[in-house]
Formats: structure tokens, C-alpha cells, sequence
């Protein structure tokens, strides 16, 4: 595949004070990342120089001013600077690093629709984003607000598992209130509509239950008989094929089971559990409802590991192809 042919991807540097310089760096030693496009990060140049001392890695940073002008040559680091950082501190909230990551997200974002064929993501830190001014919880309802995008959802892939969040940063509390039949139903045809543009024709989604056994009947709860069956129900009257509501203690095992293409999850960790203990190192994070592909590491900045060269590369090397793998046409595939 000629230079030309290979999709551009533009990738966001996230939090600086992260592990997301670090991991951008060891994902761009992998050749296979650029036999399948062009990787393009849009970040701090001082803050990718350090990252690449940090790691040894024999990377040359080659700037550009359009994404065009992006080669993907391995060996090199093709970058958008935004001249945006001075100082930072590893490891530490930062009202600066939060305002820049947002920055190189708001600018991945404009960047869509013309050259750049897909949107990556490595984490931000909510805290940091907040002290900088920031009201959205997170990437993707940051980037919903920036596109007019309605509903919208996250789903998390590892290998055949694929799990969308009816809600994701939501207290428990909050989360099981959100639990209605509106909610549920714009959840799960968005995601028919997202597998069927990915090339599943017929998808089967298994929607979870809220509460332990679906319920019990109404002994346990009765989201299930209020809110969730009712919302499966009116899915099937427009030819989707709903099925639920599933005991979450065995619906992800089913979906493992090829029972199922993806199952759509209550709250954040009942979908995140299943996902990272099947495997954690190589789960994607996939935003649906977007006008344009956008993936992400399954990780935050970990700023405990943050800048000493430890950090796991292997979750964004995913996302990358992933998001290649996407906004080419060649379909939903495993991780």
C-alpha cells in the first residue's frame, strides 16, 4: 500500500502529565501500525522530544503545519504542534495539561471529514480538564458537544467482546435512575444502526439487566418489568433483534459464546468489569453517535506510573487499527 493509500489518523496526545506521550512514542515503534496508515499526533513538541529520550526510541520528529503533509514513514513522528505547553510536572494535576490536552482534541476534531480519516484518542484527566475550565465529564461528550451529536454512547471492545454503556460517569445512584425505557431504546438503536453501517447486517444485541436474575420477577427490582423489557419490546417492533433482559452474571459468557455481537450494559462498571478481565491490555474504547470514527485507549492517564517508561502501549496500538479498520469500510473486527 503506496503512502497515499494509507489513511491518515490523527492522534491526541491526552493529558502530558500522563502516560500518553509515553505509550503515543512506543506505539509508533510498532511497523505494523504504519504499513495500515498514516499517524499523525497532534500535541506539544517539547513534550514528545521528552517522551522519546524517556523510552530510547530511535523516532525523529518531523513537523507539519496540514495533515496532508504527513508521510508515515516508520522511524519518524509525524506531529501537529500546538506550542501549547511550557513546564510539566509527571504525574500531577495540572490546569495547564488539562487545557492543552482538550486543545489537541478540539483541534483532532476540526481535523475531520477532509484528510484526516479517524479520530484516536490517549486519556485525559477529567480533574485536570476541570480545572481548566472544562464542564464536559469526558471525551466523548466533550467531542458530542463540539459536533451537535445527540446520542451518543461509548462501547468498549476486546477481541470478540463488545460492550456499549447505557450510561458511563454517572454515581451508581444516578446511574440506576437513568435506567428508563427512552434511554434504553435510543441505546440500542444507535447500536443497530452503528453494527449494520459496520457491516453486520442482522445484529443481535443483548441488553443486561439491572438488578441480580433480571429481577427475580419483581422481587429484586422492577427496572426490568418497568423500564428495560418494555424498551426491548418496542425495539423488536422495528426489526431489531433485542434480546433481554439478561442476567448480567451471564449474559458477557453468552456474548463469548458467539450467542450475541455486543451487549449493551447498564452502568459504567458492569460493562467496564467484563471487558478488562477479558483482556484489559487489549480493550479499545469506540464511541458511537459520532459524525465521524473516533476510538481511545480503555486506560486513564495513570499518573502513577506516569513518565518512567513503563506504561503498556498495546491498548492504543488496538485503537489505531481499530479506527483504521473502521473508517475504511473493512468493518467491525477483533481486537
Amino acid at each position: 500500500m503506496s503512502a497515499k493509500e494509507r489513511p491518515i489518523m490523527a492522534i491526541t496526545m491526552g493529558d502530558a502529565a500522563g502516560v500518553g506521550p509515553e505509550v503515543i512514542v512506543k506505539a509508533l515503534l510498532v511497523e505494523q501500525v504504519f504499513a495500515v496508515c498514516r499517524p499523525l499526533v497532534i500535541g506539544d513538541g517539547g513534550v514528545v522530544r521528552k517522551a522519546i529520550e524517556l523510552v530510547k526510541a530511535p523516532l525523529r520528529v518531523r513537523s507539519v503545519v496540514a495533515p496532508a503533509e504527513a508521510r508515515g514513514a516508520f522511524g519518524s513522528l509525524d506531529l501537529l504542534d500546538l506550542h501549547n505547553l511550557d513546564e510539566v510536572v509527571p504525574g500531577r494535576l495540572s490546569a495547564a495539561c488539562g487545557k492543552a490536552a482538550m486543545e489537541y482534541v478540539a483541534k483532532g476534531a476540526e481535523l475531520q471529514g477532509g484528510e484526516v480519516a479517524a479520530l484516536v484518542t490517549a486519556p485525559i484527566n477529567k480533574e485536570a480538564s476541570k480545572l481548566a475550565g472544562y464542564g464536559d465529564v469526558g471525551h466523548l461528550e466533550f467531542l458530542a458537544r463540539l459536533t451537535g451529536a445527540t446520542e451518543y454512547a461509548t462501547m468498549l471492545v476486546s477481541g470478540s467482546l463488545r460492550v456499549v454503556h447505557l450510561t458511563t460517569h454517572y454515581a451508581l445512584k444516578e446511574a440506576c435512575n437513568l435506567v428508563t425505557r427512552e434511554r434504553i431504546l435510543g441505546k440500542v438503536k444507535l447500536t443497530h444502526e452503528s453494527f449494520t453501517r459496520w457491516g453486520i447486517k442482522y445484529p443481535r444485541i443483548a441488553v443486561a439487566a439491572l438488578n441480580p436474575h433480571a429481577g427475580e420477577g419483581g422481587m429484586l427490582g422492577s427496572e426490568e418489568i418497568d423500564e428495560i423489557e418494555p424498551a426491548i419490546r418496542e425495539a423488536e417492533g422495528l426489526g431489531i433483534d433485542a434480546q433481554g433482559p439478561l442476567p448480567a452474571d451471564s449474559v458477557f459468557n453468552r456474548a463469548l459464546g458467539g450467542e450475541f455481537d455486543v451487549v449493551l450494559a447498564m452502568y459504567h462498571d458492569q460493562g467496564h468489569i467484563p471487558i478488562k478481565v477479558h483482556g484489559f491490555e487489549k480493550s479499545v474504547s469506540v464511541a458511537l453517535g459520532l459524525p465521524f470514527v473516533r476510538t481511545s485507549v480503555d486506560h486513564g492517564t495513570a499518573f502513577d506510573i506516569a513518565w518512567k517508561g513503563v506504561a503498556d502501549a498495546q491498548s492504543l496500538v488496538e485503537a489505531i487499527k481499530m479506527a483504521v479498520s473502521l473508517s475504511s469500510g473493512t468493518g467491525l473486527i477483533d481486537t
